[in-house]
């Protein structure tokens, strides 16, 4: 984050805590916070041991785990269905040395693997020479329990016939470094019943039919809007809004669990907390950041709140919707690349989608801009035909509005400025620079000459084993039904762009699926106030809280499983919890 930004975002943040305080009433957000304050006058509409909020992994693996050890469960959502983010999601889970992995004899000892999360987590802080790698404590403890406990929890629920799981043998986002010992395997995704993989959906329908005949309690259409607690500080209950409106009152005997989802479809906190300009996230309508507003409410400390699983997003599907149908996994194609304003390229098209986000926080601060905010996905007729229905590319003989076409590359950079300036009163004024055609020329004549040799001289596009991995066997569907010719290797993620058109554009600007900071959590999963001590009764796991991964993304599933995880880690703590009073 630049000086500039790292000013600005200070700001807006102090003045969103301000606004935030003003409006509940709370007198301060430390510890001592008086939001919700167990009184005389209270009716509660419904009571169970622990009250979970939301309905994705996390919460549903929390509700599990309650009802295991014994306890009743009301399941607090406020969308009208159950799965939220979670079910569309592609529905993996990263889990450190797992079964699998064992039963292959693949080794993930601790101290290696931790050394590649905290690595990937924290570039900037790790350390081998200081304590905890150069990470606080907390953090370095979320880490190890994450590892102590993510293979247990995922064997556990299969055990329980709660999941079930196949490897999904895909490389992690971070192959390439020597601290990465055991770079495949540690990805997970639900097996269906006819013996494919299944996805968010599939991992969803199968925790919540674990559920389906047990002591739990689904309400939808509530959103909770606050946290009740006793005359000690304890949380003994929620406040939500009911599908009429009104305020009805759930009492928690003994816990309240979080698991909401992030902030990717809150603007104002968007603009609070990101680096950037956010365009759009798969993540659903009701990842509004609830928690963080709430947390604030009760005195929890935020963490992570800057960072997100990145992504990127079509542009004019982003300004349809906010909550996209997919993000941009990888661009498809090997005739391809992304350009900024000035027709250069600015990163390696195939690594993973997380880091390839970052491309657009990219400050300039001569001009005072963000030179890649927006992206141009420029492809040819042969990437257009032979990966045709690939991720985001139009299915074979269809057409899509998004796509800009022009017969000659000197037309598609006109073409695309004429798309700008249709978009001006949306997105404001934008335009390439003028010399943006002399760099797309010179740009596409040294990735053609890279392309030959088979070797990215800028980004080192196809030289690490993710890059080839999802171009050629995960994400790719290339066609067998096309006239053009298929990539000889040996870099099978690049080919020289025709020298004839049409050729064709995408505008991309940077997304997310969702953020993952929020309320600082423990290895136990309960949140952390600001003086680092758990509010007593109140545990949080997924997007709505501060990661575990940091600003990182491990592999495939780097969502799910810490979700996946702390959920139970939550649920199984919750459940424990003695009674509270209700004074």
């Amino acid at each position: 984050m630049t000086e500039v930004t790292k000013k600005f975002s200070m700001s807006t943040r102090r003045e969103f805590i301000r606004q935030t305080v003003s409006a509940t009433g709370v007198t301060a957000v430390a510890g001592n916070a008086s939001a919700g304050i167990s009184n005389n006058s209270r009716r509660w509409a419904r009571e169970a041991d622990v009250l979970v909020v939301g309905s994705g992994a996390a919460a549903l693996s929390a509700a599990i785990a309650v009802v295991q050890a014994g306890g009743r469960v009301i399941v607090v959502e406020g969308a009208p269905t159950i799965g939220g983010t979670t079910a569309k999601s592609a529905g993996a889970y990263w889990i450190p040395n797992n079964q699998f992995m064992r039963a292959a004899g693949t080794t993930d000892p601790k101290m290696d693997a931790i050394r590649y999360m905290v690595r990937d987590g924290f570039p900037a802080r790790y350390r081998e020479d200081l304590p905890n790698l150069g990470i606080e404590a907390n953090e370095f403890a979320l880490i190890e329990a994450y590892y102590d406990n993510s293979a247990k929890v995922i064997e556990s629920l299969e055990a329980a016939g709660a999941i079930r799981s196949v490897t999904a043998a895909v490389y992690d986002y971070f192959d390439h470094t020597d601290l990465n010992k055991a770079p495949r395997g540690r990805a997970l995704v639900p097996l269906k019943p006819d013996g494919t993989w299944g996805r968010g959906s599939e991992l969803v329908h199968q925790l919540k039919e674990w559920l389906a005949d047990k002591p739990v309690k689904f309400l939808l259409k509530h959103r909770v809007t606050g946290i009740e607690r006793n005359a000690k500080g304890e949380v003994i209950g929620l406040a939500a809004s009911d599908p009429k409106g009104d305020t009805v009152l759930l009492r928690a005997n003994k816990a309240v669990m979080f698991g909401t989802g992030g902030y990717s479809q809150n603007q104002q906190l968007l603009r609070c907390f990101q680096p950037g300009p956010i365009h759009g996230a798969c993540s659903v309508p009701a990842a509004q950041g609830d928690f963080v507003k709430i947390g604030i409410e009760v005195g929890a400390m935020l963490g992570n709140m800057a960072n997100a699983w990145r992504s990127q997003v079509i542009l004019e599907q982003a300004l349809q919707s906010p909550s996209v149908p997919m993000t941009l996994e990888i661009p498809p194609g090997d005739s391809m690349i992304l350009v900024n304003k000035y027709g250069r390229r600015v990163v390696d098209e195939k690594r993973n989608y997380n880091v390839r986000g970052r491309a657009h926080f990219v400050f300039d601060e001569t001009e005072n801009e963000y030179p890649n905010d927006l992206l141009f996905m420029i492809y040819d007729q042969r990437t257009a035909e032979l990966f045709a229905g690939d991720m985001l590319l139009p299915e074979p003989g269809t057409s899509a509005d998004f796509v800009i076409t022009a017969p000659t590359i000197a037309t598609l950079g006109q073409a695309i400025q004429q798309r700008l300036d249709t978009l001006a009163a949306r997105i404001g004024a934008r335009t390439l620079d003028a010399n943006f055609l002399t760099g797309l020329q010179q740009q596409i004549s040294q990735f053609n000459r890279d392309a030959k040799a088979g070797k990215d001289s800028q980004f080192k596009r196809g030289l690490y084993p993710y890059d080839g991995d999802w171009h050629k066997n995960v994400d790719s569907v290339e066609r067998t039904d096309t006239r053009w010719p298929h990539n000889p290797g040996p870099n099978f993620t690049m080919y020289p762009l025709s020298d004839n058109g049409p050729y064709h554009a995408i505008i991309v600007g940077a997304g997310m699926l969702d953020t993952n900071g929020g309320p600082i959590i423990n290895a136990r999963a309960q949140v952390l106030d600001t003086h680092g001590q758990p509010i007593p009764g109140l545990y949080g796991a997924g997007n709505c809280v501060a990661s575990p991964v940091g600003q990182g993304y491990w592999g495939a599933g780097s969502t799910l499983g810490p979700a996946l995880t702390f959920g139970t880690l939550a649920g199984r703590n919750a459940a424990a919890e003695s009674l509270k009073q209700d004074l």
